[in-house]
C-alpha cells in the first residue's frame, strides 16, 4: 500500500502541468502534534517535490523526520520565510510556487470559462526615450512593477504614505556629489524610513526596518528588547560583505544542523562549522554590533535584532554615497 501511494504521488507530481495538487489545501506540518495532523500522504508529496526540485538526497518516507525538517528550514531561508521548520501558510505557498512557478491553480469554473487575451505592444523609440528621461527623481514601488515620477521631494512626500509605502525617492544629481558635500543620514523610527541629506536637501528617502522593542528569540522562546538605540553616531567602518559572528548556520559533515544565534546552540561543536550570515554593504554604527546593511526582510514596522535593514538597491546607493565618519542620527 505504501509503495502504491508513493508511485501514485510520483506520477501525479511528475505531470504537474495537469495535476490538481495544491499545497495551500494541505494541513500544517510541524513538531507540535496537537497543532499539526502531519498526514503521511501530504508529507510524502512535499518530500517528493523537494527531492525533485531542491535536494535529490531526500528520502521519501512520508514521515516528518529530522532530515525533512532540516531541508524545509533551508528552503524557508532561500524563500525569505522565517526558518522555524514549521510548514504553515507561507511555506505552503512557496511550495506551490516551486511546483507551478507563476502558473496559478485555476478552479473548474475558470477552466471552462473563456480566457481573455491581453496583447502587449512594444513602446516606440520616442516613447522609450521619454521613459528614460523620466528616470530622474523616480519612486520605485516594491509591491508592483511600476515607476512613478516626481518633480521634487515635496511632491514625493505628498504622494505617498511614508509609514506604509515601500516607495523609494532618489535625486541623482545630489547623490553624485554626496561624498564631497555636507552629508548626513537620518533614520526615523516612527516612519521606518531612512534619509540621506546632502547640502540640506534630501537625496534619498527609502523604507528601512529598525530593531523591535519586543523580539521573540525562536531558540529560547524569550522576548527581549532589541530596539535600535537613539542618538547621533558616526559610520565606524564600511565592509562590502561582512559575515555575522553571531547569526548564521552550523554544519556538521556538510549537513545543516542549526540555524540562528550561535550562542543558543545546544549541540556538540565537535566536527561542527559555523558560517556567519552575510551582511552585505555593512556600515557599522556602534562597537556593540549595530549597523546598517542590505536585507530582503524589509517590513513597515520595527522587526530586526537592532540593526537597520535596507533594501539592496538602497544599501548599494548609500554605501557608494557616504564615507567613513559620516554622521547618522537615529530619531523617533
Amino acid at each position: 500500500m505504501g509503495i502504491f501511494k508513493t508511485i501514485t504521488l510520483s506520477v501525479l507530481l511528475a505531470v504537474s502541468l495537469f495535476a490538481k495538487v495544491d499545497f495551500n489545501s494541505f494541513g500544517d506540518i510541524c513538531d507540535q502534534k496537537q497543532k499539526c495532523q502531519n498526514r503521511s500522504n501530504e508529507i510524502l508529496a512535499m518530500q517528493y517535490l523537494l527531492k525533485k526540485r531542491f535536494n535529490d538526497e531526500i528520502e521519501l518516507t512520508g514521515k516528518w523526520d529530522e532530515q525533512t525538517k532540516t531541508n524545509i528550514i533551508v528552503f524557508q531561508k532561500q524563500n525569505g520565510i522565517p526558518a522555524t521548520g514549521y510548514v504553515g501558510a507561507k511555506t505552503k505557498a512557496a511550495l506551490n510556487h516551486l511546483l507551478y512557478g507563476d502558473k496559478r491553480i485555476e478552479s473548474e469554473t475558470k477552466l471552462k470559462s473563456k480566457k481573455s487575451v491581453v496583447v502587449k505592444t512594444k513602446p516606440k523609440k520616442a516613447e522609450k526615450q521619454l521613459t528614460s528621461n523620466k528616470e530622474t527623481n523616480s519612486t520605485k514601488v516594491a509591491s508592483k512593477k511600476e515607476r512613478v515620477d516626481f518633480s521634487s521631494y515635496s511632491a514625493f512626500r505628498r504622494s505617498v504614505d511614508l509609514k506604509k509605502s515601500f516607495a523609494i525617492y532618489k535625486d541623482p544629481k545630489l547623490l553624485r556629489i554626496a561624498k564631497r558635500a555636507k552629508t548626513h543620514i537620518k533614520v526615523d523610527v516612527s516612519e521606518q524610513r531612512i534619509k540621506l541629506v546632502v547640502n540640506g536637501k534630501v537625496a534619498l528617502d527609502a523604507p528601512c526596518t529598525t530593531g523591535a522593542s519586543r523580539k521573540l528569540e525562536p531558540n529560547t522562546r524569550t522576548i527581549r528588547d532589541k530596539h535600535t538605540p537613539y542618538g547621533t553616531f558616526r559610520i565606524m567602518e564600511k565592509i562590502a560583505v561582512k559575515r555575522s559572528t553571531i547569526f548564521g548556520d552550523i554544519y556538521r559533515h556538510g549537513r545543516l544542523v542549526y540555524h540562528g544565534d550561535r550562542r543558543k546552540y545546544k549541540g556538540s561543536w565537535k566536527g561542527a562549522k559555523f558560517v556567519g550570515h552575510p551582511l552585505k554593504k555593512w556600515m557599522r554604527l556602534t562597537s556593540s554590533g549595530i549597523g546598517l546593511h542590505a536585507s530582503r526582510y524589509i517590513k513597515r514596522y520595527p522587526a530586526s535584532n537592532g540593526c537597520i535593514r535596507l533594501p539592496h538597491s538602497v544599501a548599494n546607493t548609500l554605501f557608494a554615497s557616504i564615507k567613513k565618519g559620516t554622521k547618522v542620527k537615529v530619531v523617533y
